[in-house]
């Protein structure tokens, strides 16, 4: 059974006024008892050894009772220390879920974000590939039309020297056509004084 000291340090001395009221007394009867106990040494007698026996049961009765009072302010003070760290560990548990919870939204959030510069960086990238493949199709496209414009105006230019050359050069008959030039016109002049004959001849008749 623990002590009125006992419960005192539990309480950490802080009482009631009634019950320190009833400490005080306490305090008196052992005061009282004590100064008895020197009569009845000094002077035994039975009317002391009654008063000593008397005031012993009274103060017995009153720790008792102070004993009492003070158990149920010690429980009801260790019930409520209980709650209050109870509620401290529920205080402690909720900030540390709410840091949590925090955390990974913000996680989250970098994830998303995160993300989303991939995203846009891997878009980027193909546009830019595209841009360069149109590029490189209208280079390429752009070159063949350079090569065949290339080509027709050197065809050109070479056909306009070969005509030029053509200009140039004189207009001359092989020789062996030559003879055969000589030899049709005798045989067209012989024709041709046969026909005027015969025309004249028919004129006449007529």
């Amino acid at each position: 059974m623990e002590t009125i000291n006992d419960l005192l340090r539990a309480l950490d001395n802080k009482v009631p006024a009634s019950i320190a009221k009833r400490l005080d007394g306490l305090n008196k009867l052992n005061e009282k008892l004590a100064t008895a106990r020197e009569e009845h040494n000094e002077n035994p007698t039975e009317v002391s050894q009654e008063k000593l026996e008397e005031i012993v049961d009274f103060i017995s009765d009153t720790q008792d009772d102070l004993r009492e009072d003070l158990s149920e302010l010690v429980a009801k003070k260790r019930e409520a220390d209980a709650k209050a760290r109870q509620l401290e560990r529920n205080r402690a548990e909720a900030e540390i879920k709410k840091e949590a919870e925090a955390k990974a939204r913000q996680l989250a959030r970098n994830k998303a974000e995160a993300e989303a510069r991939q995203l846009a960086r891997n878009k980027a990238e193909a546009e830019k590939r595209r841009l360069e493949q149109q590029k490189s199709t209208d280079n390429s496209e752009n070159k063949t039309e350079t090569v065949e414009t290339k080509k027709g105006e050197e065809l050109k230019q070479k056909e306009s020297i070969e005509n030029e050359v053509l200009e140039a050069e004189p207009m001359t008959e092989p020789k062996k056509k030559s003879g055969i030039g000589w030899g049709g016109l005798v045989v067209g002049g012989a024709l041709l004084i046969l026909s005027a004959g015969a025309i004249n001849y028919f004129g006449k008749r007529r």
